[in-house]
C-alpha cells in the first residue's frame, strides 16, 4: 500500500478524505496542521504528500519549501480554493507537484495522486540514482576531458544543446552537468523521456492542459515547461517524438510561450532545452522521422559522447567510486576487487556503457562477503581461441600461414576460371602440371587426373 500524508485543518474533510483513499488501497495518516505533518514526516516515508494551501500558521507553500529540503523529490500535492490558480502556479515553483482545486468530488482524487505519482517517476529521477550516475563523469581521457571543457563553455549561455552517444553513455548526466554549470543551477531541471510516453500525453507533459480538455482531465495542469520556465528542459530520446509535436515545438523555441491543450490563454515560458538521442540524426531526418527545421534548432551545439569501450582509461577510476559508493548504500566494508575481476572489468567491451559497468558494480557489492570475485559480476565472458592461438604464433608460423591461405586461393580462383581444368589452371599459375595436382590435393581442392 502507498503511504500518504494528508494535511487537511477542516476536520470534516479530512475525514471524507481519508475514508476515500484507503477505499482505494492507500495507507493515510492524517494531520490538521503543517507542524504535525513535519512531525509525521521525519518519522516515516512517504509516497506522496497532500496539503491544503491554508492551513494554520504555517501554509502549504511553507511547508512544501520544508520538506524540499530533505526529500527533493517526493510528489506533493496542493489543494487550493477556486479562482486561486496564480497562487497554485507559485507554490508549484515552490515544490508541489501539482495542485487540485476546490470544491472537488473527492472519487477523483485518487486517480489524480495515482497519475501525479506516475507522472513524478517519467520526469524525474530518484536523488540515488542521480548521484550514482555522476560517477560517469569521472575521467582520465584527454578526449573526454575536452567534452567536458567544451559543455562548461556551453553552459554559461542558453544555447541550445543536442547530445548523441548510444545507450548508457551517459547524456542525462551530462545534460545535468551542463545545467549545474549554467546560471540556472538553482531552477529546475525537469527531464522526459520523449520515448516513455505515449504521443497523445506527450502534449499534456510538455504544455499542460485544462480541466475537461480530453477524456480523465478532471482538473488543469501545469505542463513542463512553465514549471521549469527559469530552468532546464531535458529531452531525452528526442528522436522518438511525432513529427507533428516537433512543429508545436519548434513555435515554442522560436516565439517562447506556450498554450495549454484545451486553452486559448498564451503563457510566456524561457527554459533552456537540451536534448539527447542514440539514433542517427541523419537517417532520421532521411526518413521523415525527425524534421530538418526541428533538428537545426535543438542542435546549435552538438556534443557526441564516446562510448564507455573508446575510454578503457577511465574504468579503474569509474569502478573505484562505484564499488565505494555502492558499499555506502548497502552498509557494507568496501570490498576488494580479485585481480582476474579487474582484468575482467578492463578489457570487456561494455555494450551498455556506464549503466551496464553500474549495474555489474552493484550486484556484485551485494553478493560479495569481501572479495569481488569475476563470479560475482554476472558478465559472459566469450574466449576466441582461433585468436589465441594466433597471439601465441611465431613470426615464421605466422608468414607460412599467410603464404598457404594466399596459394591455396590463387589455385581456387584459376580452377574456378578455367572451369576445373587442371592444364590450363597450370599455365595460369605458371607452374607444372605435377605440382599444381600436388597442391590441390594438400588444399583439398578437388583431386583427380588431368583432363
Amino acid at each position: 500500500m502507498e503511504p500518504i500524508l494528508l494535511v487537511e485543518d477542516n476536520d470534516s474533510l479530512r475525514d471524507v478524505l481519508v475514508t476515500v483513499l484507503e477505499r482505494e488501497g492507500f495507507s493515510v495518516v492524517a494531520v490538521p496542521t503543517a507542524e504535525d505533518a513535519m512531525h509525521a514526516f521525519q518519522a516515516q516515508g512517504f509516497s506522496c504528500v497532500l496539503a491544503d494551501f491554508k492551513l494554520p500558521r504555517m501554509n502549504g507553500i511553507d511547508l512544501a519549501k520544508r520538506i524540499r529540503e530533505s526529500a527533493p523529490h517526493l510528489p506533493f500535492l496542493i489543494m487550493t480554493a477556486y479562482g486561486s490558480i496564480d497562487v497554485a502556479v507559485e507554490a508549484m515553483k515552490s515544490g508541489a507537484n501539482d495542485f487540485i482545486t476546490k470544491p472537488f468530488e473527492p472519487s477523483t482524487l485518487a486517480p489524480i495522486i495515482r497519475q501525479v505519482m506516475q507522472h513524478h517517476r517519467i520526469v524525474d529521477r530518484s536523488c540515488s540514482s542521480r548521484k550514482k550516475s555522476k560517477h560517469g563523469l569521472i575521467t582520465e581521457s584527454p578526449r573526454f576531458e575536452k567534452l567536458l571543457e567544451q559543455a562548461r563553455r556551453v553552459a554559461i549561455v542558453d544555447t541550445p544543446v543536442l547530445i548523441l552517444g548510444e545507450s548508457g553513455s551517459g547524456k542525462e548526466v551530462m545534460a545535468r552537468y551542463i545545467h549545474d554549470h549554467s546560471k540556472r543551477h538553482d531552477k529546475p531541471f525537469l527531464a522526459v523521456n520523449c520515448g516513455a510516453i505515449p504521443a497523445e500525453l506527450l502534449e499534456s507533459e510538455f504544455f499542460g492542459h485544462e480541466a475537461g480538455s480530453f477524456t480523465g482531465a478532471t482538473q488543469s495542469r501545469v505542463g513542463i515547461f512553465e514549471l521549469a520556465s527559469y530552468g532546464t528542459v531535458f529531452l531525452d530520446e528526442v528522436g522518438e517524438m511525432p513529427p507533428h509535436l516537433q512543429v508545436k515545438l519548434l513555435r515554442v523555441l522560436q516565439e517562447h510561450e506556450i498554450r495549454k491543450v484545451g486553452g486559448s490563454k498564451t503563457i510566456k515560458v524561457n527554459p533552456r532545452i537540451i536534448a539527447a538521442t542514440n539514433r542517427s540524426m541523419q537517417d532520421a531526418i532521411t526518413t521523415g522521422l525527425m524534421r530538418e527545421d526541428f533538428y537545426y534548432r535543438i542542435a546549435v551545439v552538438t556534443l557526441a559522447l564516446p562510448p564507455l569501450r573508446d575510454r578503457k582509461e577511465d574504468i579503474p577510476h569509474l569502478v573505484d567510486g562505484l564499488v565505494h559508493h555502492y558499499a555506502a548504500i548497502a552498509g557494507k566494508e568496501v570490498p576488494q576487487i580479485d585481480p582476474l575481476a579487474q582484468d575482467i572489468l578492463e578489457t570487456y567491451s561494455w555494450p551498455g556503457n556506464v549503466r551496464e559497468l553500474e549495474n555489474v558494480l552493484e550486484r556484485a557489492v551485494l553478493l560479495t562477503e569481501g572479495v569481488i570475485k569475476p563470479e560475482h559480476l554476472g558478465i559472459q565472458i566469450c574466449l576466441n581461441i582461433s585468436a589465441l592461438e594466433e597471439a601465441t604464433r611465431t613470426l615464421s608460423e605466422v608468414t607460412s600461414a599467410a603464404v598457404k591461405q594466399a596459394e591455396g586461393e590463387a589455385i581456387a580462383r584459376a580452377l574456378s576460371l578455367t572451369d576445373g581444368n587442371k592444364s590450363r589452371a597450370a599455365e595460369l599459375l605458371g607452374v607444372s602440371y605435377k605440382t599444381l595436382l600436388i597442391k590441390v590435393k594438400d588444399y583439398n581442392l578437388g583431386g583427380g587426373e588431368a583432363e
